[in-house]
Formats: C-alpha cells, sequence, structure tokens
C-alpha cells in the first residue's frame, strides 16, 4: 500500500496509537483492580517485585491463566503489566 506521508509521520502515528492503547489498557486495569478485590491482592505483590522476578511472576500466572481458558482480554490487560513503565505506573496508582 502507497502513501503520501513521509515514513517519520507513520512512525510517529503508529506510535501514538500504541501510547492509545496503552492508556486505554492501563485505564481498563485500574478498572479491574477496583472492582475485583482478589485480583487486586494477587497484583499489588507481583508489582513490587525487581522485574526479572515480575516479569517472570507474570509469565508463570499468564500461562496458568491461559491453560485455564481466560479470557482473553483479562489476559491481555495482565500482558501490559510485562511493560515496565505501566507496571511502575500502575504500582504508583495503588498504593495512593
Amino acid at each position: 500500500m502507497k502513501t503520501n506521508k513521509p515514513y517519520y509521520f507513520m512512525q510517529l502515528s503508529d506510535r501514538n496509537k500504541n501510547f492509545i492503547a496503552d492508556d486505554e489498557n492501563f485505564i481498563a486495569l485500574v478498572q479491574v483492580l477496583k472492582e475485583n478485590d482478589q485480583i487486586r491482592s494477587r497484583i499489588e505483590p507481583i508489582l513490587s517485585l525487581d522485574k526479572f522476578n515480575r516479569k517472570s511472576a507474570l509469565n508463570t500466572w499468564l500461562e496458568q491463566l491461559r491453560f485455564q481458558q481466560a479470557p482473553k482480554k483479562f489476559i491481555g490487560l495482565l500482558s501490559c503489566l510485562l511493560d515496565d513503565n505501566i507496571a511502575k505506573k500502575l504500582l504508583h496508582v495503588i498504593k495512593e
């Protein structure tokens, strides 16, 4: 597909889409944590771990959820926590 946009503009707009998606996922995660104490009590200690152990714990949990055929949307939301910035931001929001 040919476009008239210069390449760097296409990259910029792709980045904006990712930021918007990240924000939507972040808002959805915050909402889930407000509504479900059980999930919050599981996520908060994971977010408090160092980077390596957080990712390890999350990947283990994600595999368990996939095996249990949990909703893909929930798995996708939790996958966002593999991103260091999102995890830090969410931990900050939880502790407020």
